[in-house]
């Protein structure tokens, strides 16, 4: 009896052994930690903050809005810069044009007696019934007139051709400056994300650019490993390779190299590979898709280059 379960616990044994021997052929691979791209929002001209409109661990879709701040004063100054652009757009009116050409008209009109008095001033001169004086006198009054029907008939020609196209553009430009402002009283998640930190809370005054909500993009993930330089001539940008997390450990998940370090640094203490950690070591970074989404950022990861060749 005592002989017999010898030999099975010797069985077991030996059978362990090529278990363990089975799992430490594999491919060389190094450790690491997911992590997440952010994006921290926030308005660009800030307000206090008057609605709230998600709550931290809530998925958002693209647009969806986070929160919105007052702008009662900015809402009138856009009233006030579309009946202005709409003013211009329109023109004079029809009455003022023809008010200025009454204006022209009656000037021109006016005119013509100075004009006689004039060519009947030179004469009386010329016979030398007049003075200097009474001439310049004449003369200066038509003159003076003249400049009066020129400035009338200007004045008329402005309303007849409208708003110059500079104001018109100006005053577009005024409008599309507050329109964007508007927008920025409006905080929306610039694409599929999970809203990680809420900063503010309703009536909350925020300066321009503080940061409101950290969100997760949790379709960009992606871990960094270093690998020793040997390793570099066997790894290529785009090259897929296999990544393994504790909480899965019999699925392997497929990922992308994207990028390599182009400079050499020591080994972080946190990272564990299969060449001395004395040696210098190369940043690589990983790109994991997360269609299932069950990868979460902070997970330790394994990852796998199935392209190295096995350790002597």
């Amino acid at each position: 009896m005592h002989n017999t379960l010898v030999f099975r616990a010797g069985i077991l044994a030996f059978a362990a052994l090529l278990t363990s021997c089975s799992r430490d052929v594999r491919p060389p691979h190094v450790s690491g930690t997911i992590e997440t791209d952010e994006v921290h929002v926030a308005s660009r001209y800030g307000g206090r903050v008057e609605k709230i409109h998600a709550s931290e661990g809530n998925v958002l879709t693209n647009g969806q809005i986070i929160a919105e701040l007052d702008a009662a004063e900015l809402r009138a100054m856009r009233a006030e810069a579309a009946a202005q652009l709409a003013e211009l757009e329109a023109g004079p009116r029809p009455q003022e044009i023809t008010a200025a050409k009454h204006d022209w008209e009656a000037q021109a009109a006016e005119l013509e007696l100075p004009c006689s008095e004039v060519r009947r001033a030179r004469e009386l001169f010329a016979q030398k019934t007049i003075s200097d004086t009474e001439l310049d006198r004449a003369a200066s009054r038509a003159t003076t007139l003249e400049k009066s029907v020129a400035a009338a008939k200007s004045r008329y020609d402005l309303l007849l051709a409208g708003t110059r196209p500079e104001r018109i553009e100006q005053a577009r430009a005024r409008l599309a400056e507050i329109d964007a402002q508007l927008r920025e009283m409006r905080i929306a998640a610039p694409t599929n994300c999970v809203l990680e930190v809420l900063s503010v809370k309703v009536g909350d005054v925020l300066s321009p650019n503080r940061e409101l909500a950290t969100l997760l993009l949790t379709q960009h993930l992606w871990v960094r490993v270093y690998v020793p330089e040997p390793w570099l001539g066997f790894i290529k940008l785009g090259q897929h390779v296999k990544v393994r997390v504790d909480s899965f450990p019999d699925k392997d998940f497929e990922g992308e190299v994207e990028q390599v370090s182009r400079a050499a640094e020591f080994t972080p203490r946190n990272t564990q590979t299969v060449a001395e950690r004395i040696k210098q070591v190369f940043g690589i970074k990983v790109r994991l898709p997360n269609s299932e989404d069950v990868l979460r950022a902070g997970m330790a990861a394994d990852v796998y280059f199935p392209e190295l060749p096995a350790p002597r």
